[in-house]
């Protein structure tokens, strides 16, 4: 969290990181060079008793896309969708891949009943009951991730969303039951 705007390295294995960095927007950030990345994300990811980065070779290079939808209902007579064609969600709670494999899930359970001897298609016609509030609980938890994140300030007052943000990060850091529930969304087990 910085009040230039979010940055991120995720390590993916000894030697490759992914780094995300936050531009103003209408910016074209094309017209980022390297230096200008690795200078904002020294400056951003900075802390205390750490090491600098490291710079490297950039290997690619992309805008995430934030939208969000979720279909409502998720099926229609033998038609039924899962993953991102039934919702999409912003990669800032790191959910869509676990929502898409708990939808299959489902779905799969209600395919067998349905067709795998039993005859039994209740399951199957259920399947929009059962996975539309784990959908919208994970699309919550992603947005409270999103607005963490981001610099978007609130009512255009940028040291109010700041001071926001932080208040939220020390609940998350500070407040045991807080803290819990964070952890039980961040991991996302459905009930």
């Amino acid at each position: 969290m910085h009040r230039q705007g979010f940055a991120g390295q995720m390590h993916r294995s000894a030697s490759l990181t992914r780094f995300m960095l936050e531009v103003p927007g209408g910016e074209d950030y094309g017209q980022w060079d390297d230096d200008r990345i690795w200078a904002e994300l020294e400056q951003r990811l900075a802390a205390a008793g750490r090491p600098v980065l490291q710079r490297g070779e950039f290997i690619e290079r992309d805008v995430l896309d934030l939208r969000v939808r979720v279909c409502d209902p998720m099926q229609h007579g033998r038609v039924f969708l899962a993953g991102d064609a039934a919702h999409l969600i912003t990669p800032a709670g790191g959910k869509g891949m676990n929502i898409a494999i708990q939808d299959a899930v489902e779905l799969s359970h209600g395919l067998i009943e349905r067709y795998g001897g039993r005859g039994d298609g209740r399951r199957l016609g259920r399947y929009t009951q059962v996975r539309l509030p784990q959908v919208w609980r994970h699309q919550e938890f992603s947005n409270l991730m999103l607005s963490l994140f981001n610099t978007g300030a609130a009512g255009g007052n940028a040291d109010f969303s700041y001071a926001l943000r932080r208040a939220r990060l020390g609940l998350i850091m500070n407040d045991p039951q807080f803290a819990r529930w964070f952890a039980h969304a961040y991991v996302g087990v459905d009930e």
